[in-house]
């Protein structure tokens, strides 16, 4: 099965492991523009599944659980 092929609504379940920058950026109240910027910028961490970018939920919450240690 080839990662283009993939529905992604079985790939964000209830944790949402991965979403779409779209997705993401609706929910937490960014624009897309704003979510891509901090990709670009290595803020909001992503993963490429086939041909999407996706943003990694669960890179992000263990870094913000490093800094909650930390700080």
């Amino acid at each position: 099965m080839e990662l283009e092929n993939l529905d992604l609504k079985t790939l964000i379940g209830p944790q949402q492991d991965v979403e779409t920058i779209e997705c993401w950026a609706d929910r937490n109240g960014v624009t897309e523009d704003t979510a891509r910027m901090w990709i670009k910028r290595g803020v909001l961490p992503s993963v490429k599944l086939g041909k999407r970018r996706m943003v990694n939920s669960v890179q992000l919450r263990h870094r913000l659980l490093d800094q909650e240690w930390v700080a």
